[in-house]
Parts: C-alpha cells; structure tokens; sequence
C-alpha cells in the first residue's frame, strides 16, 4: 500500500494512484456486486452492496484503481466536452456517428427531416427551444427502435442457435448506459444508441445479448463476446467518445 491511501467522507472515498488522487461517489444498494464507472465529465462512481462494510469497498477499489486511472487518461483527451445542446439553428448534432447541421424553419407543421447533411426542422415557433427538444429527442426515439430492431435480427439468430431464449427488448432513454440485460432476461437499449456509429450499436447488441448466458463480466462472458466479435475491443473504445 505504499502508493495508495484512503480516505472515506459522506459517501466519498480518495485513494491516491501514483500521482493521481482519485475522488469516487461510492452509493451502496441492494445489489450483488460492486460496480465502478468512469464518466466522460471526469466523475468516478461506485455502486457497492449494502452489506460490503467500508474495508472491503475500499480494497476493490485499489484493486481497480489502475484501471480507473487508464479511463481518466482516456477521457481527459475529450476535454472540454461539447456544451449542453440548446437546439437552435446552426447547431451540431449526431447521426450514427456523423455529423449534421441543424435548421429550423417555420412552419404550419411540426417534423424533423434528415436531407443531405442536414437536419430540417419544421416548427409553428422556431424560438420554442423545449418543442424543438422534443421533437429532436422523439426523431432520435424512433429511429433508434427501427434501427436497434434492424441490427438486433442480424445477431440474435446466433444466440437462438445457443438455445437461448429470445429477450424481452425495451427502448429508452438513458444518460449514463448504452444498455443493459436484468436477471429476468430483460434488454434495455438506449435510444441515444442513434449517434453512435453501426459498429459501436452492433457491439452494445452482442455485449447484452450475451448476459444472457453470463450476467457477469467474468472469462467466460469475455470468452463468448470474443469468440462472436474478435473487434470487440476497438468497438468499445470508439463507443467511449460518443459523448451522452
């Protein structure tokens, strides 16, 4: 422990890594295992069992604490992160990871069109920011339930072919998870898959698809997800600088 120390306050534990003094948000719950996230703002978060007593949480944690320190290098290159979206024309937004131009323009009706390397936004009042929002966030709705729908046939054969059930498949919007996969088989995507490229929404598809058969992030789990996309790897990482 030469090169680590700790200290817990309100919820919050620092441990120091090399140079690096690591503040985490540490919440317990009824939960079986302890989970830690990265957060492209910087933030580091814990979500621990209520009955791991603070030394335990602390110990995982230093265990994890190289891996943390990789994540804030990695995310540190994106900084400063792109300003909180206002909607207003001349803005940028993102379509499976490219870029388009918004303009709003009014109109009788209300619709988003995506026309070349714009997006077309047709409003009664162009200066209702929150109409503009909506109307924005149900496009991305609905087209990320289409194309989810689309990408999800190509894989789930291969997992049918495993005798595993098929999923119930949920849609939502979500501000910290690309997906996820309950103990009752339930898969969760995130709408906001929708600005990612498609190689990032196939590798979010097969790393919940294969919950199903591992609920953990344990070798067997990597095993499969390898064994079905070798490119794994480079997927993820390039899903980590699309910002939600």
């Amino acid at each position: 422990m030469d090169n680590r120390a700790l200290r817990a306050d309100r919820g919050k534990i620092e441990i120091s890594f090399g140079r690096k003094q690591l503040l985490i948000d540490v919440v317990t719950s009824d939960r079986k295992r302890l989970s830690i996230t990265v957060h492209p703002d910087l933030r580091i978060t814990a979500k621990a069992p209520s009955e791991y007593e603070l030394e335990v949480i602390r110990r995982r944690l230093e265990k994890r604490a190289s891996w943390i320190a990789r994540q804030l290098d990695f995310f540190e290159r994106f900084q400063p992160l792109p300003p909180e979206r206002k909607f207003v024309s001349g803005e940028t937004h993102y379509y499976l990871g490219r870029q388009y131009r918004l303009r709003i323009q009014p109109s009788k009706t209300a619709r988003v069109r995506l026309l070349g390397r714009f997006f077309e936004m047709e409003l009664p009042n162009p200066n209702k920011k929150e109409k503009a929002r909506a109307l924005m966030l149900d496009w991305y709705s609905a087209h990320a339930k289409s194309l989810l729908s689309r990408r999800l046939s190509q894989y789930l054969p291969v997992f049918v072919k495993m005798k595993v059930a098929e999923p119930k498949i949920r849609f939502r919007r979500m501000k910290k998870r690309w997906g996820s996969c309950s103990e009752n088989k339930v898969i969760i995507f995130n709408t906001e898959l929708a600005k990612a490229p498609i190689l990032c929404i196939d590798y979010v598809i097969v790393h919940e698809l294969c919950h199903l058969l591992y609920p953990n992030h344990d070798r067997k789990f990597f095993r499969l997800l390898k064994r079905i996309m070798p490119d794994w790897e480079k997927r993820k990482e390039r899903l980590e600088q699309v910002i939600i």
